[in-house]
């Protein structure tokens, strides 16, 4: 039964996915990306509802009072696809860095170009660390805020930040844009494993953490932010299992 649940939600995931970039078309034809960004919040409270009543997974947020009233950059563990979804609920219109492979799947991709988000060129180099600060910038300065994973991928429960790196995106954009970064931690891998259809029923926790003022050094930056998030995150494991 979980398998078949799981399945279902699997197939429902790609069918909700493909139908909101149809029902918000006039987003395509206006270049709306505040209409659009309002279809993906309506995709996140259904995906989220659905996981629910088909997969038992239900979730806690706590520290939500410790994101500022400004924008600021939001640094979250990234363990599954949930934390794609759930940011749609917390924050006002946020902004997530995704990779630019993502624009080629179809309906999908094609609505990521309408709105708000961040394209990240992984190879680019030099180049594409100073688009990403312009773009960063730009959001920032309209009011929204960004979401951003560290590690750059999905990591697995019990891996080490040695084997998945914290990338230096996120210390770029902390040191150009002179913003507060809240850290945030998660053990949504537990319910929702990367690369696996089968969920298990529970409730995923996801915790911001105090943010981290602007104007520390690289080196004070990056050891705090993987601390408080490694940290946090493996208390979070250890509560779920």
């Amino acid at each position: 039964m979980p398998l078949l649940t799981s399945l279902l939600f699997q197939i429902f995931i790609i069918l909700w996915g493909a139908l909101i970039p149809i029902i918000y078309f006039p987003a395509f034809i206006t270049k709306n990306a505040k209409l659009a960004d309002c279809g993906a919040k309506l995709w996140a409270i259904v995906s989220l509802w659905m996981l629910k009543k088909l997969c038992g997974i239900d979730y806690k947020i706590i520290g939500r009072e410790k994101i500022p009233q400004e924008p600021c950059i939001i640094a979250c563990k990234h363990q599954s696809m949930w934390e794609t979804i759930v940011m749609h609920l917390v924050l006002n219109r946020p902004v997530y860095a995704f990779k630019k492979e993502l624009l080629k799947i179809p309906f999908y991709g094609w609505y990521l170009r309408v709105m708000s988000g961040i394209i990240v060129d992984r190879k680019g180099g030099a180049s594409a660390l100073k688009d990403l600060i312009k773009q960063t910038r730009k959001y920032l300065a309209g009011g929204q805020s960004i979401v951003l994973f560290p590690q750059g991928t999905r990591v697995p429960i019990g891996a080490s930040a040695d084997k998945y790196p914290y990338q230096a995106g996120v210390t770029a954009l902390y040191l150009a844009c002179n913003v507060k970064v809240v850290p945030a931690a998660l053990n949504s891998g537990i319910f929702w494993e990367k690369n696996k259809i089968l969920k298990k029923r529970g409730k995923i926790i996801l915790e911001f953490l105090n943010p981290i003022e602007a104007g520390l050094s690289k080196q004070e930056f990056n050891l705090r932010l993987k601390e408080a998030i490694e940290k946090k995150s493996a208390e979070l494991a250890i509560l779920a299992l």
